[in-house]
């Protein structure tokens, strides 16, 4: 079977990169292999570095997939999800995401819940495009770019479902630097390590403080915002959107192909 996660040690540091596909599109599978790579990473990791493709980190869940499960498995599906990104916010290491490709939708939370966020030059897309397919932003999701950009951008980005370049996401707040993909991974390494040498209590700590309350609201409201996006995501209105939508991914990739 093809590892759709690979981690790579580098002394006391990983590299847990997305690598299902060329569009490293997101199922429970592939959520629950991230979550079982992260749970090993923190039982022996100084710090974590997350990473994806060279057009893609991830384009978010995938659609057509996503199309044919039914209503358990939908709510399965964001509900791991959740998990996902709580975790990621708990873990007490150092956690820098870097993209050297596209991060959409759910792709974009998991990068959001990052301590760090580098992302490479160029025609680099990050956004949250659900409304445009007829279901709103998962509420972890929603919450997430609110607490790190703030209700103003963070409302005309999830209301409009706009993606933004990697430069317009700085002045945005969204990342803390932009490089050459071929040298952004490197830079943000270099950070990573920098992170490394703090004392680990201090650091778990400082992180803690930052992000324990609004990690009890998210784990709080989880259950049953989840349940309301799984009766929306089942709508006639969004069913019908979403198909327009996998049918116009699916385009693409038969294009690009």
């Amino acid at each position: 079977m093809v590892s759709t996660v690979t981690c790579d040690w580098t002394e006391d540091c990983v590299h847990i990169r997305f690598a299902r596909n060329h569009a490293n599109t997101l199922t429970t599978e592939v959520l629950l292999a991230f979550s079982a790579a992260l749970d090993d990473a923190r039982r022996g990791a100084r710090g974590i570095m997350l990473c994806g493709g060279d057009k893609f980190f991830s384009n978010g869940v995938d659609l057509e997939w996503a199309l044919t499960r039914n209503r358990a498995e939908i709510r399965h599906l964001f509900l791991t999800l959740g998990e996902c990104i709580v975790k990621l916010l708990e873990t007490p290491v150092p956690v820098v995401g870097v993209i050297r490709g596209h991060a959409v939708g759910a792709a974009m939370a998991m990068f959001m819940a990052c301590d760090y966020r580098y992302a490479a030059k160029g025609r680099v897309l990050i956004g949250k495009p659900e409304i445009l397919l007829g279901v709103p932003n998962p509420y972890y999701g929603d919450q997430l770019l609110r607490f790190v950009a703030g209700d103003f951008i963070a409302s005309d980005l999830i209301y409009t479902g706009k993606l933004v370049t990697a430069e317009e996401g700085i002045a945005l707040k969204l990342l803390h630097a932009v490089g050459e993909k071929s040298a952004i991974e490197g830079v943000a390494g270099e950070r990573l390590r920098s992170l490394c040498e703090l004392a680990p209590e201090a650091f778990a700590e400082s992180k803690h403080m930052r992000l324990g309350s609004f990690i009890a609201d998210l784990r709080d409201q989880m259950s049953s915002r989840v349940a309301r996006q799984v009766e929306i995501w089942f709508s006639d209105d969004a069913q019908s959107r979403l198909r327009v939508a996998a049918q116009r991914l699916a385009r693409k990739d038969t294009t690009a192909g």
